[in-house]
């Protein structure tokens, strides 16, 4: 990501990507199958997450995917429930996607020290020079 992405832009990717993998998902697995279904959309949850889009784009990411998965791959004709099953699937969705832009965030910061070098015990910090990509 780099850092200017406008937000809606940043929805709509994710909205795109829900959609792809839920017709993927309703493509490769059987009905019945709703585990595997699931588990799909959250794989592609984590992965747009991980992407390091804003963690308000990740959760609504992850309530889109929560409508479609819902709606069509486990309901079928769009039709959503709010049981149990269906409220630890939104919990699933959202601990995936904050959990995959918190690992981004903190990969970044990794990045960022090493770009800006510290000086160890005993060297001459005037003589650090900058990492270039």
């Amino acid at each position: 990501m780099s850092g200017i992405e406008p937000v809606g832009f940043s929805l709509a990717g994710g909205f795109v990507t829900v959609v792809a993998t839920a017709a993927t998902a309703s493509l490769l697995l059987a009905p019945a199958e709703t585990t595997g279904r699931v588990l799909i959309m959250a794989i592609a949850v984590c992965a747009y997450a991980a992407r390091g889009v804003r963690a308000g784009v990740a959760l609504a990411t992850a309530v889109i995917a929560w409508f479609f998965g819902t709606g069509f791959l486990v309901n079928g004709a769009g039709e959503l429930s709010f049981g149990r099953q269906d409220l630890l699937r939104l919990g699933l969705f959202a601990v995936v996607a904050l959990g995959a832009n918190a690992c981004a965030a903190g990969c970044r910061m990794v990045a960022a020290r090493r770009r800006l070098r510290v000086p160890l015990p005993g060297e001459d910090p005037s003589r650090l020079v900058l990492a270039r990509n």
